[in-house]
């Protein structure tokens, strides 16, 4: 599957997704940022980092119980269109905060998993939301950098999202390449 399609399905797959009752605590629906391809597999195929925006409606710290909910009910929904293609993590970035014309305080933080642990989330109906936070937890050493990442920094596109396609197009718009 190639990029393009990889993004309309997780897009189309992010409409579909049931937050149940913590879809109350969002300013907007998810949305896909991108999915980033960072680099190339030995077997010469892509890899991938879908990362997924969550605009939390709270100004003030979020409840990490009710963002793992989210988390898991997102990840449940992207992994499955991504089972057959190389992923290096699924991150999900949530941002918080007052937003005004005249206050902008904003509060960015990530949670990323590795694609084994979101496969853990998938397949076993015993393992959830819970159980993938503790997962988190455990195993984030605390490199915001390094999959998995419990609640860490987020890291913006430039600084680490390379991307790797080849595909040098969207520069045209800056007056560069095209």
């Amino acid at each position: 599957m190639d990029r393009s399609a990889l993004v309309e399905t997780a897009r189309d797959a992010l409409e579909q997704c049931q937050l149940g009752r913590d879809g109350e605590r969002l300013k907007s629906p998810p949305t896909l940022d991108n999915v980033y391809q960072v680099n190339t597999n030995r077997d010469g195929d892509p890899v991938y980092v879908p990362v997924v925006e969550l605009t939390l409606a709270t100004e003030d710290d979020p409840d990490l119980d009710a963002v793992y909910r989210l988390a898991a009910a997102i990840f449940r929904r992207l992994h499955p269109h991504f089972r057959d293609v190389h992923v290096r993590q699924y991150d999900l970035e949530c941002t918080y905060g007052t937003t005004s014309w005249l206050r902008w305080d904003v509060t960015e933080r990530r949670i990323s998993a590795r694609p084994q642990d979101i496969d853990v989330l998938t397949r076993d109906a015993s393992f959830d939301d819970v159980d993938l936070r503790e997962r988190l937890e455990d195993l984030d050493d605390g490199d915001d950098e390094i999959p998995p990442v419990a609640w860490g920094e987020t890291l913006g596109e430039w600084d680490y999202y390379h991307d790797d396609s080849g595909d040098w197009s969207w520069m045209g718009g800056f007056g560069g390449l095209g």
